[in-house]
């Protein structure tokens, strides 16, 4: 019986090993092979403080887990920065840099470990077999899984995936990727380091053995057969792959040592299976159990299930509230239906008509100012000596050639690249030197060229992540002020609603924006941004690689920016629509601005007019 009974903590303590790094891996999409090695700390932490100072187990745990948090913030802080290649060679060499210290230090018992570690002491108590570790096992396991829960399940892991997705993305919406980042990793390095704790305390002894590069490998191995991104996939990983061992030995009759062989072959092969078979792991991510069982019970009550749920049981993904929760008196203004745009085509000789029958907007209140603004890569100079204003309520379209630096003057004024020289204004205050999410939360964001919607979200969370100011994206908040985030949250899925509905996208609120065509995205894209609710947007060429009649709707929604009083710039090519939406125009070549002026005065202009309107 307490054979049995052993192998259950050891999986409990597997399944801390597993969860808290697919937290790490399969939600923020950072990959680590040290989670052993953070395990070591908090082990030998223990270990050492029992036996040579003589601190009770407790107090031993809780200084491995602050111990290993910390090394994990220290490990964090250069390795977050690095793509995912580089992340894992550092994480490797971390883990070779801590077994390889255990193993040489005297002080931690080099080759031999730290052994006599004696049963843990509870209020007075010894917990002797494993049967009276369980309950304690079992109580912190269920406190890192609802840790991992909260985190993951929540607005904060919203912007964990859109970490994983597209961290460029993530900076333009203001998110600080790289505190979340750091947070995530700290925290998930302690709870390793909580796993060590108790790894040693199941087998008395903190050796090198135990905490080996095998020992890394075998977590990671448990979050990929169970599923990246699904916190139940790693309890089940966890025990399938714990219980291997004792299959071996018990079952088959192998020795110890041949056992040990057989595991790490079997881990091997079962990983090449789930890779070739089923790579989203047993369980993927947003899959659960309790959704096959409905599904299966209304089959059972002859129930045709809903398109949301088929599609939900098709993906293994989590349900949302597609319903429009629209506030009549707070929504944004309606967009026309699609047809009722298609209806109205614009065609080549409309467009001098159409802007000059467009009113002169009323405001000359600048917005954004820009002076001398110059940045150069190696010998080619992207921009040069540029100096523009936008104003609040109108439009303005920057267009030139390609390769004119139009979209690096984007970069430029929301902080993704930073300038040799010169100066950005954003309502008087200076933002020049700030970070993408600096520059959002003060209230600029921009769009993409190439869409960077978040595949793996829904259209919905795709723009609930937008949306200013949740207090369930930050830690303290998600925790110490449960029911206000969960209100928050149900606001805040509803004013995401209302900027889909305002897009004509309500109705695929619940599908992957992956799946989408490239126009709908491009929609999807746009309610995103105008969800950040900033004073200004940068749009980077909405209507290009889409057909017509994407282009007039889309056209028709910016054209509703204006009497919201935002104000817009629009890099573009096409000249239907910077003759359309410009009231003003600035001309760019080879990274300087050349020409402004309104759209009628540029391309009367014969020199613009022949070099890219295409007019003489």
């Amino acid at each position: 019986m307490q054979l049995q009974i052993n192998y259950v903590d050891l999986i409990l303590i597997y399944v801390i090993f597993a969860v808290s790094l697919n937290l790490l891996m399969g939600f923020t999409g950072q990959v680590s092979v040290a989670h052993g090695a953070f395990g070591a700390i908090g082990g030998y932490t223990l270990a050492y403080v029992f036996l040579n100072h003589h601190w009770q187990t407790f107090a031993g745990m809780g200084l491995g887990v602050v111990f290993a948090a910390i090394a994990g913030i220290v490990v964090g802080i250069p390795a977050l920065r690095l793509t995912t290649e580089w992340l894992i060679l550092l994480t490797l060499a971390f883990q070779i840099i801590v077994v390889s210290l255990v193993q040489t230090l005297t002080q931690l018992g080099g080759t031999y470990g730290l052994q006599n570690v004696t049963p843990l002491n509870v209020f007075g108590h010894k917990l002797l077999q494993p049967t009276d570790l369980l309950p304690l096992f079992a109580v912190l396991a269920a406190i890192v899984i609802f840790i991992c829960w909260r985190m993951g399940e929540s607005p904060y892991g919203r912007v964990l995936r859109g970490i994983r997705e597209d961290e460029l993305a993530c900076r333009s919406l203001g998110k600080n990727v790289f505190a979340y980042k750091l947070t995530v990793f700290g925290v998930t390095c302690a709870m390793a380091g909580l796993a060590g704790a108790l790894l040693v305390i199941t087998n008395e002894i903190a050796s090198p053995a135990l905490f080996s590069f095998d020992l890394s490998t075998t977590i990671v191995a448990m979050v990929i057969f169970g599923g990246m991104g699904n916190l139940v996939g790693s309890i089940l990983g966890a025990t399938i792959l714990v219980l291997l061992g004792p299959f071996f030995e018990n079952v088959l009759s192998f020795n110890a040592q041949k056992a040990a062989l057989w595991r790490l072959v079997a881990y091997g092969l079962v990983l090449v299976v789930v890779m070739l078979v089923r790579p989203q792991g047993i369980l993927p991510e947003g899959a659960a159990p309790i959704r096959w069982v409905r599904a299966r019970m209304a089959e059972r009550r002859h129930e045709k299930l809903s398109p949301e749920l088929e599609l939900a049981e098709l993906r293994g993904g989590a349900l949302v509230d597609v319903a429009p929760l629209v506030d009549e008196e707070t929504a944004p203004p309606p967009v026309p239906h699609v047809g009722a745009l298609v209806d109205a085509p614009l065609h080549d000789d409309t467009l001098l008509e159409d802007a000059e029958e467009r009113e002169t907007p009323a405001s000359t209140e600048p917005v954004v100012q820009v002076y001398g603004l110059t940045k150069r890569f190696g010998g080619i100079t992207a921009a040069y000596d540029l100096s523009m204003q936008l104003n609040k309520g109108t439009i303005t379209a920057l267009v030139g050639p390609n390769g004119a630096g139009k979209t690096t003057v984007y970069n430029l004024l929301t902080g993704a690249i930073r300038p040799d020289s010169g100066k950005v204004l954003l309502k008087g205050e200076d933002i020049t030197a700030m970070r993408p999410d600096q520059v959002a939360l003060r209230g600029m964001v921009r769009s993409f060229q190439d869409v960077r919607v978040f595949n793996r979200l829904s259209v919905l969370q795709n723009v609930m992540l937008a949306v200013p100011d949740q207090p369930g994206e930050r830690v303290l908040q998600l925790f110490g002020r449960w029911v206000h985030s969960t209100r928050v949250e149900r606001q805040v899925r509803e004013r995401a609603m209302q900027w889909l509905d305002f897009v004509g996208m309500s109705a695929l609120a619940p599908f992957p924006a992956g799946a989408l065509a490239f126009g709908q995205q491009k929609l999807v894209a746009l309610a995103r941004v105008l969800a950040t609710e900033s004073d200004v947007v940068l749009l980077d060429e909405p209507s290009s690689g889409i057909d017509e009649q994407w282009v007039d709707v889309m056209l028709g929604l910016i054209e509703k920016l204006r009497p919201q009083g935002r104000t817009v710039c629009i890099v573009e090519h096409n000249l239907h629509v910077v003759g359309r939406l410009a009231d003003h125009v600035y001309f760019m070549e080879l990274g300087r601005i050349t020409a402004e002026g309104s759209f009628e005065d540029l391309t009367s202009e014969q020199r613009l007019a022949e070099a890219y309107f295409g007019t003489a």
